[in-house]
């Protein structure tokens, strides 16, 4: 088995869905989080002055949290069993980051009547159009009794725990999903798995 080294902030952000993955497919990895104090001195020796990086073998690097998640669900079997269902996890992944992606500049938005709006937005527009979708879309498999698809965990599932980890944020939105009851459950579900739960337990509480 490869050996991997995951290196990103000290926070989930874009690398948290890389570290469910290798939770639930019972892969080690060392987690090398770096604090955001630290991050000015060592931008400049990283490949594309970012991160989630991945290192393979100590030899590839690979960037782009994208990337770097497409290659991992491909690697531990996350990303479906043929085409159409690889598509369909794609499908699901991109409308779900569109809404993080929203959620984080909502968040880091330092004017704080521009910051109320934004989320404002967020959780009567743009959520619920795409949420909707999602009910509807998770339905077509098994009714939304198993997962977006197929009858295992993916990387569609991955993504959907991590994301609402922001959205149904404590004291703001707690209630997100109560409009969609399939999704609901789906969370619940793709939650309890055993190894996804003990790892969610046992991470560093961060901020972000």
């Amino acid at each position: 088995m490869p050996s991997y080294k995951l290196t990103y902030f000290n926070g989930r952000g874009r690398g948290e869905n890389a570290r469910l993955m290798f939770a639930a497919a019972g892969v080690p990895y060392e987690d090398n989080r770096i604090e955001f104090k630290d991050w000015p001195q060592m931008k400049a020796s990283t490949p594309l002055g970012s991160m989630p990086i991945l290192e393979v073998d100590g030899k590839q690097k690979l960037v782009e949290s994208k990337a770097i998640n497409r290659y991992m669900a491909r690697e531990f079997g996350f990303y479906g069993k043929d085409n159409m269902e690889s598509t369909r996890i794609d499908i699901v992944t991109e409308i779900i980051d569109d809404m993080w992606s929203k959620l984080v500049e909502a968040n880091f938005e330092k004017d704080e009547a521009k910051k109320e709006e934004l989320f404002t937005k967020i959780f009567t527009e743009t959520a619920p159009k795409k949420l909707e979708f999602l009910e509807q879309f998770l339905g077509e498999n098994d009714g939304g009794k198993s997962y977006f698809v197929g009858t295992s965990i993916t990387l569609a599932d991955i993504d959907f725990i991590h994301v609402m980890s922001y959205y149904l944020f404590p004291g703001q939105n707690d209630n997100g999903l109560d409009k969609y009851p399939k999704l609901k459950a789906l969370l619940q579900r793709a939650s309890a798995n055993e190894k996804i739960a003990a790892w969610i337990a046992e991470r560093p509480v961060t901020q972000f």
